[in-house]
């Protein structure tokens, strides 16, 4: 789930570029503000998902840079073809979207422009009978401040904890094949923190 956030939010704001298709692309919302640019900070208003709520907690201002997203999804198709996106509402204030899964999942997400560089986004998702609700404040915060997708306060729990020495010799202690990977990870994990 803590992943899905920041899927749902590449997917909705790519939906204001060229590289979106199909009915993402049609959204009025996005039309007067430069979308798929810049960072963008994520804030977990509620959520009836204790672990999200937790994770949320820890990670503290996180932000997702688009620049980046926008390269990793060049050689990617816009939209999952495993689930099939519909706009319910889409007006320059506010874009309804439900996404029907062939796994039998499905969401639904409201957005509503809070002003220019605010929105507020509304999900339920649905899958196995279960649903889980959570609503996300996505404010843009200007330019990245890195190369990582995703970039988090450096005052958050999460990077006070993290000490690049001790992951840097955890990687030390795998087979050699594996090492150079985990410590361009343990690298790349260290240089998210802002």
């Amino acid at each position: 789930m803590h992943r899905f956030i920041p899927g749902l939010l590449c997917v909705v704001l790519l939906a204001g570029t060229a590289h979106a298709a199909g009915p993402l692309s049609e959204l009025k919302l996005f039309k007067s503000t430069p979308m798929g640019q810049g960072l963008w900070r994520m804030e977990l208003i509620s959520s009836d998902d204790p672990q999200l709520a937790r994770g949320a907690a820890a990670m503290g201002q996180t932000g997702l840079c688009m620049d980046v997203a926008k390269q990793m999804s060049r050689n990617t198709p816009a939209e999952d073809p495993r689930c099939t996106p519909q706009v319910l509402r889409n007006t320059d204030s506010q874009a309804e979207i439900e996404v029907s899964c062939k796994d039998g999942g499905s969401s639904r997400m409201l957005l509503t422009r809070e002003s220019e560089k605010s929105y507020l986004m509304d999900t339920t998702i649905s899958k196995d009978g279960k649903q889980r609700n959570f609503k996300v404040r996505y404010t843009h915060a200007g330019a990245c401040k890195g190369e990582s997708m995703m970039q988090f306060d450096k005052n958050s729990p999460m990077c006070k904890q993290m000490d690049p020495a001790r992951m840097l010799a955890r990687c030390a202690s795998l087979p050699e094949s594996s090492r150079a990977q985990c410590e361009q990870q343990m690298k790349g994990l260290a240089a998210s923190c802002q």
